[in-house]
């Protein structure tokens, strides 16, 4: 007889979801071996690693960002606060998690809805577009109108001008980043 964590009915569809964005998911528990293989096989998780002492799942974290990774830690647990607290980004389940592990993330889940991590996953990406898109604009702009003044074709006033409108521009293409979700077909919450 083996006792294990039940698998949330949405789990296998936000991994599948995650793994469509480029992320690999890997299952670091305290579970017993057999008893994560079979939630490892149930999700379609390929990397798994079974009785971890939150040593362990630190160390993990650790390694894999030496390797260069970007690492998210998802827990909710006492034991997963460390590797949370040393992820790139830790997310706790906020609603069954300890008080520990949400203060040790970067992000909580307040109502444990695991399907809302693979549209975190796309805006997150999105965002970072939209960031570099912005970044090169207002430079761009900046650079242009600082080009024209040294020549004399942009006064005081219009530089200001031009200023002020690009920084508009950029503040409504970053506010489009609140129809990301209606676009994608995300309900809102």
């Amino acid at each position: 007889m083996a006792l294990s964590d039940t698998v949330r009915p949405e789990s296998a569809n936000m991994i599948r979801e995650l793994k469509k964005a480029g992320v690999q998911p890997v299952l670091l528990t305290g579970d017993n071996p057999r008893a994560a293989g079979a939630i490892a096989d149930q999700l379609k998780i390929g990397q798994l690693q079974a009785g971890c002492l939150p040593e362990d799942k630190l160390r993990y974290i650790q390694s894999s960002q030496q390797s260069g990774d970007a690492v998210c830690m998802i827990g909710d647990g006492i034991n997963d606060a460390p590797a949370s607290k040393a992820a790139t980004v830790g997310i706790a389940m906020g609603g069954v998690g300890s008080d520990i592990a949400v203060d040790a993330a970067d992000i909580a889940l307040v109502n444990d809805d695991l399907k809302e991590l693979s549209h975190l996953a796309a805006l997150a990406k999105h965002m970072m577009k939209i960031i570099r898109l912005n970044l090169t604009f207002s430079m761009g702009l900046n650079m242009l109108a600082t080009v024209l003044a040294i020549l004399k074709m942009l006064n005081p006033v219009t530089g200001a001008l031009v200023h002020n409108a690009g920084s508009v521009l950029v503040i409504v293409n970053s506010a489009l980043l609140l129809r990301f979700g209606k676009k994608q077909g995300w309900k809102e919450q």
